[in-house]
């Protein structure tokens, strides 16, 4: 078009196609409302969530602390449905092939059942957060005297404080486009096949 070209969007239903610069624009004005708020390139949306457990920055299953109705909760921001791998938005139409949306992660601290009390009882309950525990650290956590448990080797209670993985927002990501090597591989064909005639009218 005339007016800026075509860029890739989501659509409400999730599907991907190309806007006009004139419809983007409306699309921007739409999203960011009479208060003129910043448009995300890649939607995200706003979660709650109750895990039973999570990953830590050792990559290991930890159990979260919950006792009945006490549970712990955090809020996640995650890719819009059909986001995840496809280009961002309102992009340069140069850049648009190159881009992507990707799911985001940070740490949070959280109350995680203590890898030692675990691993005394590897033989009841789930086998998967128990089966790296030698490959756990824990001597940078801070055990908690939050229950009454039999003392274990770290000298804590049988919660600490870990780090675990959560969803922290939908990024844009842009690709650089790799260098074309056609031209030198060319050149080198060439010569190689000259170097090869000469061999022949030698023989």
């Amino acid at each position: 078009s005339q007016d800026g070209g075509e860029q890739s969007d989501f659509d409400e239903g999730g599907e991907s196609r190309r806007l006009t610069h004139r419809e983007m624009q409306m699309l921007l004005r739409r999203e960011g409302g009479d208060e003129g708020r910043p448009v995300d390139c890649c939607p995200s949306v706003e979660e709650m969530v109750e895990p039973e457990g999570g990953r830590n920055k050792d990559d290991m299953y930890v159990v979260l602390f919950r006792n009945g109705d006490i549970r712990q909760r955090f809020y996640e921001y995650s890719c819009k449905e059909n986001v995840v791998g496809r280009p961002c938005r309102f992009l340069d139409r140069r850049l648009h092939n190159q881009s992507r949306c990707v799911q985001k992660f940070s740490y949070t601290y959280a109350i995680v059942r203590n890898p030692a009390v675990s691993a005394s009882s590897a033989e009841s309950g789930s086998g998967d957060p128990q089966r790296h525990h030698h490959h756990h650290r824990p001597h940078h956590l801070t055990a908690l005297p939050l229950t009454t448990s039999t003392p274990n080797s770290f000298g804590g209670s049988e919660w600490m404080l870990d780090y675990i993985r959560v969803r922290s927002g939908c990024g844009c990501e842009v690709m650089p486009k790799p260098k074309k090597k056609r031209s030198d591989a060319k050149g080198k064909k060439s010569k190689s096949k000259k170097f090869y005639s000469e061999d022949d009218l030698q023989t």
